[in-house]
């Protein structure tokens, strides 16, 4: 649970930086309200993208951390279940 919630905080404060870091690289001259709108809005879609497509991979990797535990704590339980037997 607290591999979550650290990834959670993580994930949000990466988030709130890229989004900070990215709103003073659109500022170029010329470009009109509709268009700088625009590319916040392209931006901070991608951004979330890349968060979606990171997430998906930590909870894969967490997915797979758990299922190699389950099988390990599983293998432990068998054996001390037949060493009890004997």
């Amino acid at each position: 649970m607290r591999f979550i919630l650290g990834l959670l905080i993580g994930v949000c404060i990466g988030f709130a930086a890229s989004v900070l870091l990215t709103q003073g690289k659109d500022d170029t001259a010329g470009v009109d309200a509709t268009e700088g709108r625009a590319n916040g809005a392209g931006s901070v879609s991608s951004a979330l993208d890349g968060l979606r497509k990171q997430f998906d991979e930590a909870m894969g990797e967490a997915k797979k951390a758990q299922r190699e535990a389950e099988e390990k704590m599983t293998d432990r339980y068998r054996q001390s279940v037949s060493r009890s037997d004997e």
